[in-house]
């Protein structure tokens, strides 16, 4: 999961937030002289420049906020830092670059059979699987590194330089810095994170660039993201989101182990089988298997977000705690994939649907319901499902309430 990868309610007027201007120079850490032509962003968003010949560069735009600004260039070590961007414009102190040093074993001439098998699924997971995917297509395929560690069981990746994404679901050029990507096959878990720039694709006609807005604001409504926003402000029944309990108890189909230990022990002694005693012995060895807890959807009474949403002493950061599972449904949308739920309770309508559960105690985010722990978050159902298909940059904005 990249700084993923999750806005004002849309009931309500936008605030009008002050848009500020970030500068600052990029040097190198040896020499002191200024880097020209370096990459320099907020992650995940759509603000970014290069620097000029002296090594100085200017952030415009700017939405208050938390970020990670982000120094790259070919030959130096990537430079990250967190800022929290208020109403004043921002003066960064030198941004010293350390160069890279070479390792002639890491040349590699061209991808071998191995490392395209390796890319297909790593392309599948990292774009999605949703109809939005089939419009992507990775532009420079030959900066992704990947390799299948077997006593891990883990296909590990990360890329030399930004991969660059052409998205025509959503109109945008995302170039991905990936820093760690890993498919644990024994634990059945993602994980993969880096920073990431939006630029707008160029549009050929008023109509096209209608449509590129109609899809944004459909990736956006029901998104994490949007959820996040609506929790902040109180407002996620007004928004279209119903939020219930789910949680694990006893599977009440498996005996205890004790019954099934003892069941088992009987019908193992008992001597000449009959066809019974085979077909009891069998059942058990059945009921054995089976899970010892299942999932359950609490439909009453639901949860309301706002109440699991909390300050922190960091202003425009916020804190969110739930020591169960969120079973959310965005009644705004239907999709019939929320079959695919490890649970979904019964005669409940095909709402978008997404389970979210907290793999530590917070989960922190900010003012434009941006996670800033990703790893904390586990998502099932149509959060994850598009993946880098249907990110937004968290500065984005729909124009107006969703299409009814």
């Amino acid at each position: 999961m990249f700084k993923y990868t999750l806005f004002l309610l849309i009931i309500f007027p936008f605030t009008v937030f002050a848009q500020v201007s970030i500068t600052g120079k990029v040097t190198d850490i040896t020499t002191h002289k200024g880097i020209g032509y370096a990459t320099v962003l907020l992650s995940n968003s759509s603000v970014g420049n290069r620097t000029d010949t002296t090594g100085t560069f200017v952030l415009r735009n700017v939405k208050p906020g938390q970020y990670d600004l982000v120094a790259s260039i070919v030959g130096y070590e990537t430079y990250q830092v967190t800022i929290m961007v208020s109403n004043a414009n921002i003066t960064i102190p030198n941004i010293e670059l350390l160069p890279k040093s070479i390792n002639l074993q890491e040349v590699v001439i061209k991808p071998d059979a191995e490392w395209f098998r390796n890319y297909e699924i790593f392309k599948t997971e990292l774009l999605g699987e949703g109809p939005e995917a089939k419009l992507c297509k990775i532009l420079n395929p030959d900066v992704v590194k990947l390799h299948f560690d077997e006593n891990k069981n883990q296909l590990i990746g990360s890329s030399t330089d930004f991969i660059e994404i052409e998205n025509r679901a959503l109109g945008y050029r995302v170039k991905y810095l990936l820093n760690t990507f890993n498919k644990d096959y024994g634990k059945s878990m993602i994980f993969y994170e880096g920073s990431v720039l939006f630029e707008d694709l160029p549009v050929s006609s008023p109509e096209q660039a209608e449509h590129y807005k109609k899809m944004r604001e459909k990736a956006y409504y029901g998104s994490m993201q949007h959820f996040l926003k609506a929790a902040l402000h109180n407002t996620s029944e007004d928004d279209g989101f119903k939020v219930l309990q789910m949680v694990k108890i006893p599977n009440p189909k498996r005996p205890s182990d004790e019954e099934i230990k003892s069941k088992m022990a009987y019908f193992n002694t008992i001597g000449n089988f009959s066809r019974s005693s085979e077909d009891s012995l069998y059942n058990w060895e059945r009921l054995k298997r089976l899970p010892k807890t299942i999932f359950s959807v609490v439909k009453d009474p639901p949860v309301y977000p706002s109440m699991l949403v909390k300050r922190t002493n960091q202003p425009g950061v916020y804190v969110m705690t739930y020591t169960d599972y969120l079973y959310v449904m965005y009644t705004k949308t239907l999709d019939n994939s929320s079959n695919q739920l490890v649970y979904r309770p019964t005669n409940t309508p095909n709402y978008s649907t997404s389970i979210m559960t907290f793999s530590e105690p917070h989960v922190f985010f900010d003012d434009n319901g941006h996670i800033m722990n990703p790893l904390s978050v586990i998502t099932e159902g149509a959060w994850g499902k598009n993946r880098v298909s249907g990110m937004l940059p968290i500065d984005y904005e729909p124009s107006g309430p969703p299409a009814q």
